[in-house]
């Protein structure tokens, strides 16, 4: 399992835009994504709604885990999304 923590740096925090993104990565990989933010409960990175819910604003900071047999690849690109404002 591989795990990172991210402070949201876009103003608009984890928007749409962005849950999408992260939705398209978590599909298109075989490995299972989970992203939290503080006190809610971990939202399926395969779940628009669900990271929408998170309400991971601007300096909020997030766990992004992945899990499974192409993780390091997964973990990669949802991380670029967060930290190179891709997506954003």
């Amino acid at each position: 399992m591989k795990s990172e923590d991210i402070i949201v740096k876009n103003k608009n925090g984890l928007h749409l835009r962005v849950a999408a993104e992260i939705v398209e990565i978590a599909k298109k990989h075989n490995s299972k994504v989970c992203i939290s933010c503080e006190d809610c409960p971990d939202a399926d990175g395969c779940s628009v709604m669900q990271l929408l819910l998170l309400g991971a604003s601007c300096g909020k900071k997030v766990r992004v885990s992945v899990d499974g047999p192409d993780e390091d690849k997964t973990a990669a690109e949802i991380s670029k999304v967060f930290n190179d404002g891709e997506g954003i």
